[in-house]
């Protein structure tokens, strides 16, 4: 994954920032509902260098990709994952 190197597409506003999500997250395997309504568990990882943070998420239908900082608040992520609808419910929960 080549990490960091930005986001693409639309963005979105986010309330929170990555490290705020990589903190909530890094406590335990966070559930939720994406915004097309599939469940969604969330858990801290890193990218392939080893050294960026991100966080990964799982479906019920398979994975569905990560984020990192340098993608979060875009529709896709660094590779081109379509990841929007799984980072705004999570940036909505985040406390």
């Amino acid at each position: 994954m080549p990490h960091p190197n930005g986001g693409r597409g639309n963005t979105f506003p986010t309330t929170h920032t990555f490290a705020q999500a990589f903190a909530h997250v890094g406590h335990g395997a966070v559930r939720f509902d994406s915004t097309t309504g599939e469940s969604i568990t969330a858990t801290t990882s890193f990218a392939d260098n080893r050294v960026t943070p991100t966080i990964t998420f799982e479906g019920v239908n398979g994975r569905h990709g990560n984020v990192c900082a340098a993608c979060w608040g875009f529709r896709q992520n660094c590779s081109g994952t379509r990841i929007g609808h799984c980072v705004e419910p999570l940036d909505g929960i985040v406390p």
